[in-house]
């Protein structure tokens, strides 16, 4: 969006728009979900993702390109928010974590991907075309490839979607469709919101970070982004063990903690090497609670409403991530630079981590006390 024109202060506007979208119809969609079994809208979510790619690659009006993006956004969130009650419904306890972790270290192996492609593909366009790599032209040719892996996987999501465990985790009344344990869902929110703010402000303006204090291309960023991606897939692996030394609760909330002084020393740093370094570590820490904190929710709340904590989870994360984060620190970076924004940011980062642990540090899930057994 930078390369169309835009400030970061309206980056920050368009990114929040899927936040909103999914909030507008997230509970309802996960209630639907949680009782009707999750194939259609798997199927539903693969499909729109590819219609939206398509238009991505090859329109190039600015307001087309942002409907296009903000709608691969919310299919692509529709997929994430079944992963997870998907994965809780066809594992059992003593095997839960080690498949969240793996399923999160895949993610990242694919994102490794991502980024080395999205690094080389607008620069070798941008050669081709005799034009500069972080122009709108160039970094189009990296959305050609986005559709072409987006309908490859098109197979892999309607094997899924046949699988016979594709059914509700239990049948419920229509009129229980919004019934769900406030006290509960509050409790684990409250801290995911705090969270999703503070990633936002950080993490939907790295690559302008790296781009407007540093000077890199999209070539370099992509390559700090894959080394970043390949170390993240590899340590997430060690989640499991780690949430057997530490406790599921205390990994999550120190990690979310270690996010607050990475973040403030990212706000000043005018070193490109100790940047690099403090962005991977961060990185790293903060991945390593993600798959614990996924078992953690799936096990805190009832069976039947695990599509819907999943879907309040990514709503409050969303309106965090993609829509308080990034508005708030396009505002404060237009009016302090990254200096003021990032400092917030750390500031949030570490209230989220004492809130976790305030209001968990009692909690022992199934899964801990099998472990422990």
């Amino acid at each position: 969006m930078s390369a169309l024109g835009f400030s970061n202060d309206v980056i920050g506007l368009f990114n929040s728009l899927p936040a909103v979208a999914l909030l507008l119809v997230g509970i309802p969609f996960a209630a639907m979900a949680d009782r009707i079994g999750y194939r259609i809208f798997l199927l539903g979510g693969g499909i729109v993702a590819v219609l939206a790619s398509v238009v991505l690659a090859l329109v190039g009006s600015r307001l087309i390109a942002v409907l296009a993006a903000g709608t691969f956004a919310l299919a692509v969130i529709v997929l994430q928010v079944l992963g997870s009650p998907l994965l809780a419904q066809v594992s059992g306890e003593n095997e839960r974590v080690s498949l969240f972790a793996l399923n999160q270290s895949l993610s990242w192996a694919a994102a490794l991907a991502g980024d080395v492609l999205g690094g080389v593909i607008p620069e070798a366009a941008a050669r081709v075309m005799h034009t500069s790599s972080a122009s709108a032209t160039a970094i189009r040719s990296s959305f050609v490839a986005m559709t072409i892996l987006t309908v490859l996987s098109l197979p892999f999501l309607l094997r899924l979607a046949r699988a016979a465990a594709m059914k509700p985790a239990a049948a419920f009344p229509v009129r229980e469709l919004l019934k769900i344990d406030l006290a509960r869902f509050g409790r684990i929110l409250l801290p995911g919101l705090v969270l999703g703010i503070a990633a936002g402000m950080y993490l939907n303006f790295t690559q302008l970070y790296l781009l407007q204090r540093f000077g890199l291309t999209p070539g370099p960023i992509g390559v700090i982004f894959a080394v970043g991606a390949a170390l993240t897939a590899i340590v997430t692996l060690a989640a499991p063990a780690v949430g057997r030394r530490f406790g599921i609760t205390r990994t999550v909330g120190v990690s979310q903690l270690l996010g607050g002084p990475l973040v403030l020393a990212l706000a000043f740093v005018m070193v490109l090497p100790v940047a690099v370094v403090i962005m991977t570590v961060r990185q790293l820490a903060l991945n390593l609670q993600g798959p614990l904190g996924q078992v953690f929710g799936m096990e805190y709340v009832d069976p039947r409403e695990r599509a819907r904590l999943a879907t309040a989870q990514v709503v409050v994360g969303g309106i965090g991530v993609g829509g308080i984060g990034p508005l708030v620190s396009g505002f404060l970076q237009v009016r302090g630079g990254y200096q003021l924004a990032f400092s917030v940011s750390a500031i949030l980062y570490l209230l989220a981590g004492l809130t976790f642990l305030l209001l968990f540090a009692k909690v022992r899930l199934p899964s801990e006390r099998n472990a422990a057994r």
